[in-house]
C-alpha cells in the first residue's frame, strides 16, 4: 500500500510511503452503502475520497511564506534603488541597498532550491555554520514548519496475486458505549476490477488520483468466509469454488 498526504493550503504532496499488507480491511460503519466497491473507494480512492486530518506540519508552506516575504522586501529595495537613481544619487549612496538586495535575492534562490521533504537539508539550513559565513549568507531565515489541515490518501501500489478483503463489521458504538456487529447486507461481484484503486504512475496521487490506464486488474471470487454470531463470539462458515472449472460452490 502507498500512502501520502497533501497540504490543503500549498497543495504540496509528500513522498509516497509504501508498506506491505496481508489483507484490505474495510470499515463499513460510517459508509451508507451496501456495495463492496463503495467501501474500497472510500479507503483506497486516492485524494478524491481522502480523509481530512488536522494539525499536520508542512515545511513547504513555511518555505513559500518566507520566499514571499523576501520577494516583497526585495521589491521595496529595488524600488528604493530606482528612486535614488532618478534623483541622481551616486552608486556610493546606493551601495548599501544594492548589497542588501543581492543578499535577499541569494536567500530567495536558496529557499526556492530547497527540498521541503529533505529533513537533513532543512536542519542544515537552520544552522548558521561556517559555510554560510564564508558565502556571506549569515542571517538566513529559519524554516519553522507551519501547521494546518491536510488530505491523507492511500492507494494500492503493488497488487497481490491472491487478494484477501476483510469487511470490518465489528465496531465501537458511541451511543451504547459497547462493541456491536453490523448486520447490514454487503453486495460483492464475482469479478472485481482492482485497477480503480491502484497507483500506476506518480500522478496517480494528484487530484483525480485513480489510474487513467485502460488496463484492468480482474480478481475472480474464489471463496467467502462468513462470521455467524455477535460482536462477542460465534463461529465462521466458509464457501469455496470446487471442480476443475471452479464453477460450482
Amino acid at each position: 500500500l502507498g500512502s501520502t498526504i497533501k497540504c490543503t493550503k500549498c497543495l504540496h504532496i509528500r513522498p509516497i510511503r509504501s508498506s506491505p499488507f496481508i489483507c484490505l480491511s474495510l470499515p463499513i460503519a460510517t459508509i451508507r452503502s451496501e456495495y463492496l466497491e463503495d467501501f474500497l473507494a472510500s479507503e483506497y480512492g486516492g485524494f478524491s475520497t481522502a480523509e481530512r486530518v488536522s494539525d499536520v506540519q508542512c515545511v513547504a508552506c513555511a518555505i513559500k511564506e518566507k520566499v514571499e516575504e523576501l520577494e516583497d522586501e526585495a521589491m521595496i529595495l529595488s524600488g528604493a534603488i530606482d528612486s535614488m537613481g532618478r534623483r541622481n544619487k551616486g552608486k556610493k549612496d546606493q551601495a548599501g541597498l544594492v548589497c542588501e538586495l543581492d543578499s535577499k535575492n541569494r536567500h530567495i534562490a536558496i529557499l526556492k532550491g530547497m527540498d521541503a521533504d529533505n529533513d537533513d537539508e532543512i536542519q542544515h539550513h537552520n544552522q548558521e555554520d561556517i559555510s554560510f559565513n564564508i558565502a556571506g549568507l549569515v542571517g538566513l531565515p529559519k524554516i519553522v514548519p507551519m501547521r494546518g489541515d491536510a488530505y491523507k490518501a492511500t492507494l494500492i501500489m503493488r497488487p497481490p496475486k491472491v487478494l484477501c478483503i476483510h469487511v470490518q463489521r465489528r465496531h465501537f458504538d458511541m451511543t451504547s458505549q459497547r462493541m456491536v456487529k453490523i448486520s447490514r447486507r454487503v453486495h460483492f461481484p464475482e469479478i472485481l476490477d482492482l485497477s480503480k484503486y491502484c497507483a500506476y504512475a506518480e500522478n496517480s496521487f494528484e487530484d483525480e488520483c485513480t489510474t487513467k490506464s485502460t488496463d484492468t486488474l480482474p480478481y475472480k471470487l474464489m471463496s467467502v468466509v462468513e462470521h455467524r454470531g455477535s460482536a462477542f463470539g460465534g463461529h465462521y462458515q466458509t464457501y469455496r469454488r470446487v471442480g476443475s472449472e471452479c464453477n460450482a460452490w
